[in-house]
């Protein structure tokens, strides 16, 4: 009995931590949103502050913010500042783990071989002919670029399924592990996971991700919105970049509850709507189209 309440209360304990890890990252953005305010209004003493602070709840800093400091440095003369995070940035350009990082380069070069090039046009025809109703798929020219762009799609799969097997045995691979870089090839192969409509397999390991430092709420945010439902007018953050025909599926009412959501997960001041683009080439060909608009405050 006494055996079985401490199991329950070592639970307990590991949950709680993990609880407060989480508010301690959902403290660090907003603390250093409230540090580029305070940039960006000239109190560049106030923003250095909050941001050595901020950096204090996390176990890693992305580059990102390193950056952003560096240049309040830069702004206030402060050479001591400006060597430390220089030497940091450089420290964390190419990741801790060079072995996974060289893997990483490796499947992007798959990754983009099947989206230029020859057999990326042959391919895109395919792609465009299963939008209309009248393509004709029986044509020789369908079929081949169909061959291709079955290719391109198994090239997809393949690689992600093996990101993933990576992810098992590393935990999620961030900028930590595989550099700035890195993690942008490991974002775009994760951009390009189509078969997980609605997010089934994604959203798990992302928010864990999210709650262990390993990835940035406007990246995690941008996955998400890309996958669900297959559509781009149905999204969750609002936040994967839109034009269209087809007016997006929020109102004003909506936007209330979407910031609110963005900010549990770090997401603060970036505000949202949905205008008619501006007169442009598109226009011509097109007509008005729906864009989406993100911006900070």
């Amino acid at each position: 009995m006494i055996f079985k309440k401490l199991q329950i209360l070592f639970f307990l304990i590991i949950i709680f931590s993990l609880d407060i890890k989480s508010q301690d990252i959902n403290e660090f953005y907003f603390e250093t949103n409230r540090a580029r305010k305070l940039g960006n209004a000239g109190k560049l003493d106030s923003a250095i502050t909050v941001y050595e602070n901020a950096f204090k709840k996390v176990n890693y800093v992305f580059n990102s913010y390193l950056r952003d400091i560096k240049e309040l440095a830069e702004l206030n003369n402060d050479e001591e500042r400006v060597k430390k995070y220089t030497q940091q940035i450089k420290k964390q350009e190419n990741g801790t783990n060079p072995r996974l990082r060289a893997i990483i380069d490796s499947l992007i070069i798959v990754d983009q071989q099947v989206r230029t090039g020859k057999l990326a046009r042959k391919a895109r025809y395919a792609q465009k002919c299963d939008c209309l109703p009248k393509c004709n798929k029986q044509s020789r020219r369908y079929k081949k670029s169909k061959k291709a762009s079955d290719n391109w799609a198994k090239i997809d799969s393949l690689n992600t399924y093996y990101l993933l097997s990576l992810f098992n045995k590393y935990g999620f691979i961030g900028e930590e592990l595989v550099g700035e870089e890195g993690f942008v090839h490991v974002s775009s192969m994760l951009l390009h996971y189509d078969q997980d409509t609605n997010n089934t397999v994604l959203e798990p390991i992302l928010n864990k991700a999210y709650r262990e430092g390993r990835i940035e709420p406007y990246e995690l945010a941008m996955i998400l919105d890309r996958h669900l439902g297959g559509k781009y007018t149905i999204q969750k953050y609002w936040c994967w970049p839109y034009i269209g025909k087809e007016k997006l599926q929020f109102t004003e009412e909506d936007i209330p509850e979407i910031i609110k959501l963005r900010e549990s997960i770090g997401l603060y001041d970036l505000d949202i709507k949905q205008e008619r683009a501006k007169f442009s080439i598109y226009t011509i060909f097109y007509g008005r189209l729906w864009v989406l608009v993100n911006t900070y405050k």
